[in-house]
């Protein structure tokens, strides 16, 4: 008995890291790792009971003791992950295969190297070579291909669904080649029906990988178009104050003769009115400097007339320094996105009450508050606008690279976005 609780304490810590690479954490990191710890305390007792109840020897152990704790480890996965649950539910599904093609490997290496071993002992081996595939399985999961599927949005719905389908078929056929092999011994038919099956997943999952990195090019297209977009604006907004200003500067002879004209007139009320009017002209042809980081301030003059041309009112309050260590490219994936829903919301709704954000830094931190009026129908599940769209997806991949987080809140027809990153 001692040798499998080791056995299953070392299967349940590959579970658990698992489970914390694939996951994209919707917690506190205190709370996540209490709950991962309840279902380790959980698989372990599952596990042992069946064993005790059906014995190591019955056909029914492996599959009670699997599919007891394997639904328990998708619930908690649903629940502590803040991904779409297409995409939760892709990534449980092929990890199940991979459980499986480890437990078929471990079978066929122990039994074709270790002849002479009893059945604990076998358990014993099957269960340290299981351990040993998950690690090198793991780094690659990890620095490979985490990346892309973190950066990939869910809002591909029928595509994420269409690629799990195929990979509960493999998992039908991986946990039957796992039951035949653990019981019926591994005739050559079964082992090339594993090779066989093996080969095509592997050909299957390059493919899946592929499509995960045609969505992954889409979001960055995406990210570029808004770039371009932004510039367009502020090439534009450049345009208009330039042919302001040389408006202005063909105009300056005649207001300058003007001036005179009532000096010489002995009319100073009417000359410092006619100056007061004329700076304030010229007021008009230069843009707010809202803050001091460059980037930011053209951002919010680009959506400020933006909001003024839909005869919308943008209230901007930002004190942002302009050393802060956010990239520009990130504060143009957030704030353009963010601006850009709330009038977007706005537009939906058919209000023309206020949009407010708020930019400021506090120990360390850059907080960004935005509230816009909004449809009756708006959907926030786990803090977050549902169905995301790009934009909010755009989002979500700027703020992760700063371990940041945001928090959608809804009151009457009024939506809060609020945001936090450190930086």
């Amino acid at each position: 008995m001692n040798h499998l609780a080791m056995i299953l304490i070392l299967t349940v810590i590959a579970h658990l890291l698992w489970f914390a690479v694939m996951t994209e954490r919707k917690y506190s990191l205190k709370k996540t790792l209490l709950l991962y710890g309840f279902y380790a305390v959980f698989f372990t007792l599952w596990s042992l009971l069946a064993f005790s109840l059906l014995g190591k020897d019955s056909p029914y152990v492996i599959p009670f003791s699997f599919i007891g704790t394997i639904l328990p480890a998708f619930l908690l996965f649903l629940y502590t992950s803040s991904d779409i649950f297409c995409k939760k539910l892709f990534l449980l599904i092929t990890y199940a295969n991979l459980f499986c093609i480890f437990i078929c490997i471990s079978v066929l290496i122990c039994d074709g190297l270790f002849l002479n071993l009893s059945t604990v002992q076998q358990m014993y081996a099957r269960g340290i070579v299981r351990i040993l595939l998950n690690l090198p399985a793991l780094l690659l999961y990890f620095y490979f291909v985490r990346p892309y599927m973190h950066a990939v949005p869910g809002n591909k719905k029928q595509t994420w669904y269409s690629i799990t389908f195929v990979s509960i078929l493999f998992l039908i056929v991986f946990a039957t080649l796992v039951d035949f092999l653990m019981h019926t011994g591994h005739p050559v038919e079964y082992l090339l029906l594993f090779v066989t099956t093996l080969m095509i997943y592997c050909a299957v999952l390059w493919i899946v990988f592929g499509t995960i990195h045609h969505l992954n090019e889409e979001v960055k297209m995406e990210l570029i178009r808004q770039n371009v977009q932004y510039l367009q604006g502020q090439l534009a907004l450049t345009r208009d104050n330039e042919s302001r200003a040389k408006a202005m500067r063909h105009d300056f002879r005649h207001h300058m003769q003007n001036i005179n004209l009532l000096i010489k007139q002995e009319k100073p009320q009417e000359a410092i009115h006619y100056i007061e009017n004329f700076i304030q002209g010229l007021d008009t042809a230069n843009q707010t400097d809202f803050c001091q980081q460059v980037t930011v301030n053209a951002i919010l003059n680009n959506f400020y007339n933006r909001a003024q041309k839909e005869n919308l009112t943008l209230s901007v309050v930002a004190d942002i320094p302009g050393n802060i260590a956010v990239a520009d490219m990130d504060f143009v994936a957030i704030l353009s996105n963010l601006l850009e829903n709330a009038i977007n919301g706005c537009l939906a709704c058919n209000s023309h009450d206020k949009i407010t954000v708020n930019l400021r830094t506090k120990k360390g931190k850059l907080i960004i508050v935005c509230s816009n009026p909004c449809r009756s129908d708006l959907v926030i599940e786990n803090d977050l606008i549902m169905p995301k769209g790009t934009g909010i997806e755009s989002i979500l991949m700027a703020i992760d690279k700063y371990d940041g987080n945001i928090c959608y809140q809804r009151e009457d027809n009024s939506v809060t976005a609020c945001i936090i990153l450190n930086c």
